[in-house]
């Protein structure tokens, strides 16, 4: 892989959710790859600080707020856009509400919001940005989701479906835009320490996490940049409609349930 493949120059990044969180990550990664990046958020203050940060390190950044289940606002952040960089090449779908538990204790409120923002949110953003992709015969588009969406993980029942969704947004899109040079893919992630994350899972949280890792680590919001940062480049020109786990194969341990990977790197003298 050459550096220009990874050179980002000519393309404008629109994150949601990007003011914190793996969102702020991805800002940041893009911005070293050479893009400017629209840092769109509910979060203003936030926005408009990150992308002050940016534009104080040499790069070219603006804040918006965004409400992605707003039709308006979703119009007004992706025209504001527009007028400051001409278009919007990549489209970063990470905004998410998630709230964990029983089943039978996920009221319908939170249901309603979950999927507002995680499916409603995706798709007014697509079909906001498509047009001028589709005028330009290029794009990029990339959905946040979950390992929750491929691995059965208990008490996360109401967010699998809005991540499945997202997922199966990304293969539909995938198909229907191909033949106007638009890419769809998602990144599916691990549990990744962030503030919110943190705030899901205790110590022994991360470490059960660890333990069923088969890398045998827990990974890190850059790694989920890094990742995003490739497939919005000419180096994963090929591929579209995927969804690549960013785990450390945590989804696919996930899937036998019961086996302490830990303990079976240990018994063939590998360190855990």
């Amino acid at each position: 892989m050459t550096g220009t493949a990874l050179n980002l120059a000519k393309e404008v990044v629109l994150i949601t959710g990007g003011a914190q969180g793996l969102g702020e990550a991805m800002a940041l990664a893009y911005a070293r790859a050479g893009a400017a990046v629209v840092i769109a958020d509910i979060n203003e203050a936030g926005s408009l600080a990150l992308a002050a940060r940016i534009e104080g390190n040499g790069g070219r950044a603006l804040g918006l707020a965004l409400d992605v289940t707003d039709p308006q606002s979703v119009l007004g952040c992706v025209d504001a856009a527009s007028r400051k960089f001409g278009y919007v090449s990549v489209l970063v779908n990470s905004a998410m509400f998630a709230r964990y538990g029983p089943i039978e204790e996920v009221d319908a409120a939170t249901i309603d919001r979950m999927l507002a923002v995680g499916l409603k949110g995706v798709l007014l953003m697509c079909q906001r940005v498509v047009p001028q992709m589709r005028d330009r015969k290029h794009g990029v588009i990339l959905n946040i989701s979950s390992v929750v969406g491929l691995a059965g993980v208990g008490y996360s029942s109401a967010y699998a479906a809005l991540k499945g969704g997202a997922d199966a947004i990304t293969r539909g899109l995938a198909v229907e835009l191909g033949h106007d040079g638009i890419r769809v893919n998602s990144i599916a992630p691990s549990a990744i320490p962030t503030e919110m994350s943190r705030r899901t899972l205790d110590e022994k949280g991360w470490e059960e996490r660890r333990r069923r890792t088969p890398l045998g680590v827990i990974g890190r919001v850059e790694d989920v940049a890094n990742a995003a940062v490739f497939l919005a480049s000419d180096a994963a020109k090929f591929i579209t409609g995927a969804v690549l786990p960013v785990d450390g194969g945590f989804a696919m341990a996930a899937m036998i349930p019961g086996i302490d990977i830990a303990a079976v790197q240990r018994s063939r003298g590998n360190p855990a």
